[in-house]
């Protein structure tokens, strides 16, 4: 896995360098590179986030021996039900590895870690199909727009995912299946020079996989 991941990035920097050396020259050089760099950055990144922490987890989290060749079916069967959720975004990144993204926007206000009150509904029903899926780790990520210092912003992160973290086990998901971790301003989704990229960027994910 760390070996692929290494590849990805690899072949991410020369076309992040190339594509820079084309906007030299344009006015609006510093707000293009931005987005640019963001969103390749990012792209890079959602191969390299969570590994440690998801490693960590699976050795410890109460979550059964594995289900060896049968991970394919139940990561299937599992995405399936988060799919009819519609306020997710549910992406498939290995056999065993899902990341699911909430609508920025039913989840927390600017400068704020306290949930939103439409987050209770789709917190809801992801927890409920995190209950019927018990043989999964749960990894949340919080995130940040730019606005503030970047150690504001690590911390606000931080504070998300916990908030998320803490719905969860108030959904009765067992606190030994699931970790924290937040990233402060680091891999936008979106231009934090506009209103809807930083909207974008305050966000929570959670990756889920399961034991082989």
């Amino acid at each position: 896995m760390r070996t692929r991941n290494l590849a990805i990035l690899c072949l991410a920097i020369p076309f992040m360098l190339s594509a820079c050396a084309t906007l030299d020259g344009d006015p609006n050089q510093k707000t293009k590179q931005g987005a640019m760099w963001g969103a390749l950055a990012g792209a890079a990144a959602g191969a390299l986030i969570g590994d440690p922490e998801l490693d960590d987890i699976l050795i410890g989290a109460a979550i059964g021996a594995g289900l060896g060749a049968g991970v394919g079916h139940y990561m299937d069967k599992q995405e399936a039900e988060l799919r009819r959720i519609e306020e997710l975004e549910v992406q498939r990144l290995d056999e065993e590895t899902l990341r699911v993204r909430f609508d920025s926007d039913i989840l927390f206000a600017v400068n704020s870690a306290v949930l939103g009150g439409d987050s209770e509904y789709a917190l809801v029903e992801f927890a409920g199909v995190m209950a019927d899926y018990p043989e999964t780790a749960i990894v949340v990520q919080g995130y940040t727009d730019s606005t503030g210092s970047e150690e504001y912003n690590q911390k606000l992160s931080e504070r998300r995912a916990q908030s998320v973290f803490n719905f969860m086990i108030g959904q009765d998901i067992y606190p030994e299946r699931m970790y924290s971790v937040g990233y402060g301003e680091s891999h936008p989704l979106g231009d934090n020079a506009t209103l809807a990229g930083r909207d974008r960027n305050r966000r929570v994910e959670i990756l889920i996989r399961a034991k082989r």
